[in-house]
């Protein structure tokens, strides 16, 4: 049983250096981890909702053949929307939400992409946060603020969330395989040898 870290934010949050260096961390302890970059699905300007809607579905989907495979997922993807968030939850297992948090100024400082002055200059839809929503995520399991963290001190908060939601998969599945059959199992199993 493996979770699922799924990291979104604003374009230039820092959500693919954090998911990349998460990545490689937990390869390197033999950990099997796809990294998914939402850029995979689509891009991040000049797409309209019903786009990003659909691309998120793909990702989603992607998602779970990995996980199948008993592989960690780690993803960066915007997710601007409640309701994208919330199906997530449902479909997802073991899903585990962290919202890469950065102010609109400071995204607009680093503009690491030039998205933000394109945006300024002319109209880019499809930029969550200027010409397009974002949800704020009212049901995130972890927040990392990253205009308030340096990189190295936000990959360590999200390194310690993954461990946890690793060590707690794990048990969970310890746990199965401890726990006694139901009485309703046990009942059905000797009706049939009554047969």
């Amino acid at each position: 049983m493996t979770p699922v870290i799924w990291l979104l934010g604003l374009s230039g949050s820092g959500k693919t250096a954090l998911g990349s260096l998460l990545r490689l961390y937990l390869e390197g302890q033999g950990i099997k981890t796809d990294f998914i970059d939402e850029g995979r699905f689509c891009r991040q300007t000049d797409i309209v909702p019903e786009t990003r809607i659909s691309a998120v579905d793909a990702l989603r989907d992607h998602v779970l053949q990995q996980h199948a495979q008993d592989r960690v997922c780690v993803v960066a993807a915007t997710t601007p929307y409640a309701f994208m968030r919330q199906k997530n939850r449902e479909i997802l297992p073991w899903y585990r939400e962290v919202w890469v948090r950065c102010s609109l100024q400071t995204l607009v400082d680093r503009d690491t992409r030039g998205l933000y002055a394109k945006a300024g200059c002319t109209h880019v839809s499809g930029l969550c946060g200027l010409t397009d929503a974002f949800d704020e995520p009212r049901h995130a399991d972890h927040v990392i603020d990253t205009d308030r963290h340096s990189l190295v001190e936000s990959y360590l908060l999200l390194r310690d969330l993954a461990l946890s939601a690793l060590d707690e998969a794990h048990n969970w599945a310890r746990m199965g395989h401890t726990l006694p059959e139901s009485p309703l199992a046990l009942t059905s199993r000797s009706h049939s040898f009554a047969l």
